[in-house]
């Protein structure tokens, strides 16, 4: 397929929807042969900016002739089914994180991927993999250079108050505000980070929440999860949708390692056993703001075209999700919660 594009439709037409497909018109690799959502006129209004004319309100969407893969960017609930209709119809699929927003949802995707025809290429939006300053720190984890890592932690600390007063207009209601769970919807950004940098599996969760920065959600906006890896390792992520600030620099990354540490967008190397104090200096690497959508759009698309694996395959996706919804569920029961790992088929 590498002189040929993607035939692309999208599902869900928000923000994140929208950023994707002109991240697709940019990126010059697909095209976008359908769109669907429930809101009309958003839908009419998308269709003119990218010349699309075929245009759904319905699950007609997934009959659409021709379509090769489909971009989910429904709320966080709503994700299942879409993606679901998508495997089951052969189609790629790039899904928004977290994969889903509840442990069931989540294990019913990754079965359908499983029972798919091979070679369905499934990317997770979790976009944080594609930040040149997180792509070098994972790169000075992996050649050793910060020793054996014990300790990481990373924060979604992010002012939402703003989506308080929405209301959509055809749904009705405010998705936000009823199924939100900050440790997953937000949280699942960072521990996605953590898991990438170590290269390693949580097995175990346990966490604690309160409900007092915006009490107009439904669910705790404080989240704070701590999280055991596979090899001992320790992580904390905090996920804060109320605090009076603005979103926390580079998540509030710290990993501590035999060999060195990192914070924020710094690191400082040890030289040896005596150099017990090593200075931090920049990590060498691009700073970028906001989400590098265009390398992860283009990443899932070079997987199709390339028949490789995208950076975010499903069930590394899927893990990272599951952590976090098992940590809702330790915070909920009390107890700390043993965290199933996802593999493919065929893998250990």
């Amino acid at each position: 397929m590498t002189n040929q594009k993607v035939k692309v439709g999208i599902v869900g037409l928000g923000h994140n929807g929208m950023a994707h497909a002109r991240t697709h018109a940019a990126v010059g690799k697909s095209e976008i042969v359908a769109l669907c959502d429930f809101n009309q006129e958003r839908l009419e209004a998308a269709g003119r900016e990218f010349g699309v004319d075929a245009l759904y309100a319905d699950e007609s969407f997934h009959e659409h002739p021709g379509m090769e893969a489909v971009s989910v960017h429904t709320g966080d609930y709503q994700h299942k089914d879409p993606f679901v209709k998508a495997v089951r119809g052969g189609k790629h699929v790039l899904v928004e994180k977290p994969l889903a927003n509840s442990e069931e949802d989540v294990r019913e995707m990754v079965a359908a991927v499983d029972e798919a025809a091979p070679g369905l290429k499934v990317q997770v939006g979790y976009v944080l993999r594609f930040n040149p300053v997180f792509e070098r720190i994972r790169a000075l984890a992996g050649d050793g250079s910060l020793g054996d890592v014990f300790y990481m932690e990373a924060d979604y600390i992010h002012n939402l108050l703003y989506q308080v007063g929405q209301v959509d207009a055809v749904m009705g209601g405010n998705w936000y505000l009823d199924h939100e769970y900050p440790l997953v919807g937000g949280g699942s950004h960072a521990l996605d980070l953590l898991r990438w940098i170590s290269g390693k599996q949580v097995v175990g969760a346990q966490a604690l929440g309160n409900h007092r920065g915006s009490p107009e959600m439904r669910h705790d906006d404080c989240q704070v999860g701590l999280f055991r890896f596979e090899d001992g390792t320790i992580a904390k992520i905090a996920a804060l949708y109320a605090p009076r600030m603005a979103m926390a620099p580079y998540y509030n990354l710290r990993v501590y390692g035999t060999g060195g540490t990192v914070e924020r967008d710094q690191v400082a190397l040890s030289s040896g056993p005596e150099d017990v104090h090593p200075e931090f200096a920049p990590v060498e690497a691009e700073r970028t703001g906001g989400h590098p959508f265009e390398p992860e759009v283009e990443d899932w698309l070079d997987s199709i075209l390339e028949d490789r694996p995208p950076r975010t395959p499903l069930h590394d996706g899927a893990n990272s999700t599951m952590a976090t919804l098992c940590a809702v569920r330790a915070a909920a029961e009390g107890r700390p919660v043993e965290v199933p790992v996802f593999a493919p088929s065929g893998t250990k």
